[in-house]
Parts: C-alpha cells; structure tokens; sequence
C-alpha cells in the first residue's frame, strides 16, 4: 500500500493544483498516510470534515462555513478519477497492481455523527480509464454566497451594508443619483474634448491625436469597468462585477439584483461558484464571449475553454456546454 500511496504523491507533485480545494484534502489524506505507514502502521488514517476544513481552509473554520456543505465526496472522486488515467500508467510503470481511492464513512453527518475520509486501495481493473461521460458528470449545482462575504470596493461600503443594498431606499437613490452623475460627467468629458478639438483651426499634431486616442480609451475603460455593468443589471439581473466596484483581496464576484419575499428589489454584491465533476477544479462565473452566445457561463480554474457550464439563476443549476465529449 505504501507503494501506491508514493506513486499517488508522484503524481500529485508532477500535475500540483494548490488553489483546488479537493488538492488540499487529498494531499492531507495522502501525506498522513504515508507518514503512518513508514512507521508500520497500517491503520487507516481518517479525518471527518470539520477537521479537515481546519486544516485546509481556516478562514472559512473562522466564519463559520459549514463542513458538509464545504466538502463533498464527489468533488474528491471526480479530482481523483480526472488524474486515473495518468495514475494507472504511472502504477504499470512501477509494476503496482492496485490504485488509490477515496474511502469515507457511511454518516450522514450531524452532531457526533461526522462522515470521515481516509485513502484506501483498489485492485486494477481492465475497464479502468474511461472518460467521465455520463449526465451525472455534465451537471453542476451552483452555491450562493452568504450577504457580507464579498466586500465591495471602499467607496461603495457607506452605500452597501454588508454588500446589500434595498433598491427603494435612500441609499438605493444616492447609487442611482451616483451612478447616472457619473455616466453624465463622462459624457461631458468626451464631448468637451471633442469640442476643445473641433475649435482648432490649424491642423492636428501627433501630440493632441494622441490625446484624443487617449481620452477615447479612458472613456471606454471607465465606462465598461465602472457603469456598464449597472446598466446591464436591470436587464440580467447577474453580471460581472468588474475589479473597480471590489475590494482588493477579491477576485471573482458578481452583481445580482433580486426581490424578497416581499417583492422589494435589492442589489447585492455576491460570488457563484461550483466544483467541475471532470476535474475536481473551482467553477466561476466568466464572460461567454467569445465560445459562447450566452452573457454569462460557468468555466473551470483548471480548464476554462475545455470545462464550461451553463448558468441557471433560478434553479443554481448548469449542465455542460463546452467542446464535444469523446
């Protein structure tokens, strides 16, 4: 078994993904067993959810993320059936007869009644290293943020509470009177400087077309990356937040607008996020431009153009859409 716990460490360090949650689990599972078994010790070592979110993610211990909805054992099945392939050949070159699997308790998960992990082995089998096909792995159930964990930029934090604004209050005015003071200000920049330039007699110098070119970018980056989105909204109802509307340790977050149960319409800022069942790999909303006609998809860390979803807000639901599966 040791043997095939090393050849499983092998390959995680040829092909190593630190930013995959299902990475981190494994390679805790992996190095505590290898540890155990040079000592001799043949004992499954075995680690439930809370322990392992601790150790891998222990920000998300700290905000109270619940351990079952953070791990499941599919996401670790699909990371480790996506590297089988590469996995059995690696094991027929070192003359190994058995490969590693993931192997968990049967608990449903409560107080006191935690599901655990731990690896275990398998006999190779000839029907080993087929391709995950199958409509249980072209689907995907997308997960919602919780109000307050993505923080807008500073400038909109007197505006969204804790990255939530009511739509008809006054502070849902103030980002109106914001928003359409802003789109009017850039207007009125580009056309002053088309004014400024219409008004010269003589002929334009490399410098002052410069200028222009310049202005005309600026309008366009300003306007794309700080008001677009906000026009696109009423619309769609989720689009990209773009980087000048989030704080900065955020990468990835969207704008949706929804109404409560009392039909009142809000905003918020919030990040729509999955597990790819080819890969293992953190889904994220992106552009569908170029490959695709729809405003947003679901696409892979790992394999943004090969592993790509669709986005169902209603339902937090996707199927596959990217290239055809052999």
């Amino acid at each position: 078994m040791l043997d095939v716990m090393r050849c499983l460490d092998e390959e995680l360090r040829q092909s190593p993904a630190p930013d995959v949650k299902a990475y981190k689990v494994i390679r805790v599972l992996l190095e505590a067993s290898i540890n155990a078994l040079e000592k001799g010790n043949h004992d499954p070592q075995t680690f439930d959810r809370a322990t392992l979110l601790e150790i891998c993610d222990p920000k998300m211990k700290a905000a109270g993320r619940d351990p079952a909805r953070w791990l499941s054992t599919a996401n670790l099945e699909a990371f480790l059936d996506a590297r089988m392939n590469s996995i059995r050949r690696r094991a027929e070159q070192m003359g190994l007869k058995h490969l590693p699997v993931i192997a968990s308790s049967e608990a449903k998960g409560g107080a006191g009644n935690q599901r655990i992990y731990w690896l275990a082995t398998r006999p190779v089998e000839a029907s080993d290293g087929g391709p995950l096909v199958g409509p249980a792995h072209r689907q995907i159930i997308y997960t919602r943020t919780e109000n307050g964990e993505v923080q807008p930029a500073l400038f909109l934090r007197l505006i969204f509470r804790k990255g939530v604004l009511e739509n008809r209050s006054w502070r849902g005015l103030m980002m109106f009177i914001t928003v359409l003071f802003g789109m009017g200000s850039l207007l009125l920049w580009v056309l002053a400087s088309i004014w400024s330039l219409s008004t010269i007699d003589q002929a334009l110098t490399l410098r002052q077309l410069a200028s222009s070119v310049l202005v005309v970018f600026l309008a366009w980056f300003i306007w794309r990356g700080v008001h677009q989105p906000w026009v696109e909204l009423v619309d769609n109802r989720v689009v990209k937040a773009a980087a000048p509307l989030l704080a900065l340790k955020e990468d990835s977050a969207e704008l949706e607008m929804y109404r409560d149960d009392a039909k009142r319409p809000w905003t918020r800022f919030v990040r729509f996020s999955s597990d790819c069942p080819f890969c293992g790999g953190r889904v994220l909303l992106a552009e569908g431009k170029p490959d695709h006609l729809m405003p947003l998809v679901g696409r892979c860390g790992e394999s943004p153009h090969a592993h790509v979803f669709s986005f169902d807000r209603a339902r937090l639901s996707g199927v596959y859409i990217g290239p055809p599966l052999g």
